[in-house]
C-alpha cells in the first residue's frame, strides 16, 4: 500500500474557511463520521485533543499532523484540509498552519498501513511537496504529490562505521519518530557525515543500532518524547538527549554541540531496558484473545486438510466393503491405510502446534520450541512420557509417578496453559541471563536459554499434567458411567451439547475422545448391556454436532448478512466445507470475537442433534470425515443395529434433517440475536458490513450501463434505499451512545459503591 492510497476524495478539501484549530478538528471529526471512517465524533476528538495535550502536531513549515490511535476508527486513512486562512495550531517552529493532515488508525489495519504513515513524515519534509500541496484542487493533485516517483538510493556503508547515530520515538510512533529520522538523516548528509538512525515507532524497532554501530560512532542523538526501549546499550557512552521537536528543526545544530562535547548526558541505564529483554513485554500476556487466535490460527490448517484426507481414508474403506471393522475403519484397506497415515498425522499434530504458537504470539521465535515440547506432552501423541505399557522407551514419566497420580492426557488446556507458562519461562531466562558477557551471547540464544526452557517446560508439565489429566478424566468418567446405566439418550444430549461449547477446544474433544471410545467398543465394555450395542450412537452425536457451528455461521451471514461485516461474511464461505468436513475449528474466529452469542446459538443446535439422534437411535462407525461417511451413518430402530438399506437409509437421510435442521435454528437465533443487539447499541461491527458499499456499487453499475431499461425507476429505488440505510446507521449510532452512556453510569455507580464501602 502507499502513501496516496489512505486519501480520498469523500475526505479532502480545498479552501476550507475555517478559523481555529478547533474549528478544523471539529470539522473534520464531523466529515469523517459521516463517510464512516469513525464510529463516535465524541470519542475520536477526545482522541485527538489528548495527542494534543502530550505536545503539538504542527510540525512546521506550515503543516499540522493530528493523529489518532484509537478503536473508534473505522479502517486507516488520511483527511486532508487546505485551509483558506492559516490558523495557529501551537507549531513547533511557532508558525500558523494552513495545511493540515488528519492521520487515524486503529492499530489493527496492518503494517502497510503503518508504514504508509510513517511515509507521510519523509513526503512532508520535502520543500516541493509542500509546493503541489498548496496549489492542489483535487484528490488527484493529493495523489500526485504523495506519488513515490523514483527509489532512494542510499550510499553502501561498512556496518559499524557510522559518524551519527541516534533513535527517536514519539507518543503514538507515526509521525514524529520518522520526521526526526528524516530529519537527522539529512542534517548529517549535508555535513558529509555517514548516518543510521533506529526508530521505536509503531512498527516496532526498526533499523537497530548493533553494539559495533554505538562504539564506532563519533555523534549519539537521542531524540525522543517517551521512554526509550533498550538504553543499556548504551551505558557508559555520552549523548546529546533532546526531543523530536529539537531533532527536527535543530538536528544540524545538536550534531555541532556534540562534536564540542555541549550538552552531553552519560547513559547508565538499568539491565531491564536492554535491547535484549525488552523485546518481550509483559503486556503481550494480557492479550489472551491475540496470542489464543495466534495458536489456533496457525493450527487450523492441520485440522482442515487431515479431517479431510481422512475422511478420504474412511470412504474408500467403505467402498471396499470394510464397513464393519470398528476401530480399525478406514485402515483395512492398504490405499484407505495410505491416506488415514496421511490424516492422522496432520490432526496428531492440532495441539502442539497450539502451544507452540501460542507462546510464539508472546515470546517470538524463541517460545516455539518450548511452547511445541509443551503441547507434545499434553496430547501424549509419542508415549514416551505416559503409555499402559511402561517398558523400553514407553511411560518413562508414569514410571515416576503412583497410581493414584497417574492421570491422563491434558489434551488442549495443557496445550494452552503450557504455552503460556513456555513463554513466562522464556521471558524469565532471558532476563536472568541479560548480563551474559558479550563474546557469550550468541551462545546464550542458541543453547543456553533453549536448553534450560526445554527442561524448565519439561519439568513445569509434568507437574500440571497431573491435576489437568484428572480433571479430562474424570470429565470422562462421569459420562461412561451414564452409558453403562443406560441413558444413552442423555448421554448423547450431552455429547452434542459438549461439541459446541468450545469448537475445537477441550471439552469438544472430551466429548469426541469418548467417541472414539465408542467406536472401538471401550467406552461401554459390559457385552451384556445394551448400551454396549448401541453406544456408537455417541460417536454420530459428537460428528454432526461438531458439524453444526460452521454450518450455522454460514447460514446466519446468509439470512443476516447486517449482523455481519463484509470481512465475515466473505471468511464464512470457507464454513460450508469446514461444516460438511467435520471441522469445528472453523467457528473458532467467530466465536472469538463474539462469544456468548455464538457459543450459546451453536449450543441450543448440539444439544438438539444430540437429543434427536439418540431418539433415532442413529449410530455411527468411523471417528470422522463428515459427509463423507454419512453412507456409514444407520438406525438401530430398523434391522436390529445391522448395517441394512433401510437402516442406512433411515440413519443417512435422518442425520442429514437434523444437522440441516438444527443449523438453520442454531443461524436463525444467532442471527436474530445479534441484530436485536445490534439495533440497541450492544453490539458495534468492527468494520462496515458492505451494505452501503453494495448499494452504491449497484447505482454506479446502472449509471455506467447504457442498455438498462428504465434506468431512472431503477436509480431511484437504490438512491432511496441508500438514504433508509443511512438513517438507519444514523439511529444505531444514537442508540450505540445511549447503551453506552448506560454502561458508562453502571460503571461509575459500581465505584461509587465500592468507595463507599
Amino acid at each position: 500500500m502507499e502513501l496516496k492510497d489512505l486519501f480520498g476524495k469523500q475526505i479532502s478539501f480545498f479552501d476550507v474557511d475555517l478559523n481555529s484549530k478547533e474549528e478544523v478538528i471539529d470539522f473534520l471529526s464531523n466529515k469523517l463520521q459521516e463517510e464512516k471512517y469513525i464510529k463516535s465524533v465524541e470519542d475520536f476528538k477526545a482522541a485527538v485533543y489528548k495527542r494534543e495535550s502530550e505536545g503539538s502536531t504542527g510540525v512546521g513549515d506550515g503543516i499540522g499532523i493530528p493523529h489518532v490511535l484509537n478503536p473508534t476508527v473505522q479502517k486507516s486513512a488520511i483527511a486532508f484540509a487546505r485551509l483558506k486562512n492559516k490558523v495557529d495550531w501551537q507549531s513547533l517552529d511557532d508558525q500558523p498552519v494552513d495545511l493540515v493532515f488528519m492521520i487515524m488508525t486503529n492499530g489493527k489495519d496492518g503494517n502497510e498501513h503503518l508504514t504508509a504513515l510513517a511515509d507521510l513524515s519523509g513526503f512532508l519534509m520535502k520543500s516541493e511537496v509542500q509546493k503541489k500541496l498548496r496549489s492542489s484542487k483535487s484528490i488527484k493533485d493529493i495523489e500526485s504529490a504523495f506519488t513515490k516517483s523514483e527509489k532512494k538510493v542510499e550510499v553502501s556503508t561498512k556496518a559499524g562505521s557510522y559518524d551519527v547515530i541516534g533513535i527517536t520515538a514519539c507518543p503514538t510512533g507515526i509521525a514524529h519518530t520518522y520526521m526526526a529520522q528524516e530529519k537527522l538523516e539529512e542534517y548529517a548528509k549535508a555535513k558529509g557525515l555517514t548516518v543510521k538512525i533506529e526508530t521505536q515507532g509503531r512498527r516496532g524497532i526498526e533499523n537497530r543500532l548493533t553494539q559495533e554501530d554505538i562504539d564506532n560512532a563519533k555523534v549519539i542523538i537521542l531524540a525522543h518524547d517517551k521512554a526509550l526501549e533498550g538504553l543499556s546499550r548504551l551505558n557508559g557512552k555520552k549523548v546529546i538527549d533532546t526531543n523530536t521537536k529539537e531533532a527536527i528543526f535543530k538536528g544540524d545544530q545538536l550534531i555541532e554541540k556534540y562534536k564540542k562535547g555541549e550538552g552531553l548526558t552519560e547513559i547508565k541505564a538499568s539491565a531491564d531496558s536492554s535491547s535484549e529483554s525488552s523485546e518481550f513485554t509483559m503486556r503481550k500476556f494480557l492479550d489472551f484473545k491475540g496470542n489464543l487466535l495466534g495458536g489456533i490460527s496457525r493450527m487450523l490448517p492441520f485440522v482442515v486438510a487431515g479431517g479431510i484426507i481422512l475422511g478420504i481414508a474412511f470412504l474408500i474403506d467403505f467402498a471396499a466393503g470394510n464397513g464393519e471393522a470398528g476401530g480399525d475403519f478406514g485402515t483395512v484397506n492398504p490405499a484407505a491405510g495410505w491416506f488415514a497415515a496421511i490424516g492422522k498425522t496432520s490432526m496428531a499434530m492440532m495441539v502442539p502446534i497450539l502451544g507452540a504458537f501460542i507462546a510464539y504470539s508472546i515470546v517470538g521465535t524463541q517460545g516455539l520450541m518450548p511452547g511445541m515440547v509443551a503441547g507434545l506432552f499434553s496430547s501424549n501423541i509419542m508415549g514416551f512420557a505416559y503409555s499402559g505399557d511402561e517398558t523400553g522407551w514407553n511411560g518413562l514419566w508414569g514410571r515416576l509417578l503412583s497410581d493414584s497420580l497417574k492421570g491422563t492426557e491434558s489434551g488442549f488446556i495443557g496445550a494452552i496453559v503450557g504455552g503460556y507458562l513456555a513463554a513466562l519461562l522464556v521471558v524469565g531466562w532471558s532476563k536472568a541471563m541479560v548480563k551474559f558477557p558479550k563474546g557469550l551471547q550468541g551462545a546464550r540464544d542458541i543453547v543456553f536459554i533453549p536448553v534450560i526452557s526445554l527442561l524448565s517446560i519439561s519439568l513445569t508439565m509434568f507437574v500440571i499434567n497431573i491435576p489437568l489429566g484428572f480433571l479430562m478424566g474424570g470429565i470422562s468418567k462421569g459420562i461412561e458411567a451414564l452409558a453403562q446405566l443406560n441413558l444413552l439418550w442423555l448421554v448423547s444430549i450431552l455429547i452434542g451439547f459438549m461439541m459446541c461449547v468450545d469448537m475445537g477446544g477441550p471439552i469438544n474433544k472430551i466429548a469426541y475422545s469418548l467417541g472414539n471410545l465408542a467406536v472401538g467398543s471401550k467406552l461401554v465394555t459390559d457385552v451384556t448391556s445394551q448400551g454396549y450395542a448401541d453406544q456408537t450412537i455417541i460417536m454420530a452425536s459428537a460428528m454432526l454436532a461438531g458439524m453444526l457451528p460452521p454450518l450455522m455461521i454460514a447460514i446466519s451471514t446468509i439470512i443476516f448478512p447486517r449482523a455481519w461485516t463484509a470481512k465475515d461474511r466473505d471468511a464464512a464461505k470457507a464454513n460450508w466445507l469446514m461444516g460438511a468436513c467435520f471441522v469445528s475449528e472453523g467457528a473458532i474466529p467467530f466465536m472469538v470475537k463474539d462469544p456468548k452469542r455464538v457459543a450459546v446459538s451453536a449450543m441450543i443446535g448440539g444439544a438438539l442433534i444430540g437429543g434427536l439422534v439418540g431418539a433415532l437411535k442413529i449410530k455411527l462407525l468411523a471417528s470422522h470425515g463428515g459427509v463423507f461417511v454419512f453412507p456409514l451413518l444407520n438406525s438401530a430402530l430398523i434391522g436390529e443395529g445391522a448395517m441394512t438399506g433401510g437402516s442406512i437409509a433411515l440413519g443417512a437421510g435422518g442425520a442429514t434433517i437434523i444437522l440441516l435442521g438444527a443449523s438453520f435454528l442454531s443461524g436463525f437465533i444467532l442471527g436474530v440475536w445479534r441484530t436485536a443487539d445490534i439495533k440497541t447499541g450492544k453490539l458495534i461491527l468492527d468494520s462496515t458490513n458492505g451494505v452501503k458499499e453494495s448499494i452504491l456499487a449497484k447505482i454506479e453499475a446502472v449509471k455506467n450501463n447504457s442498455k438498462i431499461e428504465n434506468k431512472d425507476v431503477r436509480l431511484n429505488t437504490l438512491n432511496s434505499k441508500l438514504t433508509q440505510y443511512g438513517e438507519f446507521e444514523a439511529e444505531l449510532v444514537t442508540k450505540q451512545k445511549a447503551y453506552q452512556a448506560i454502561l458508562a453510569e453502571k460503571q461509575k455507580a459500581k465505584e461509587s459503591r465500592k468507595a463507599n464501602k
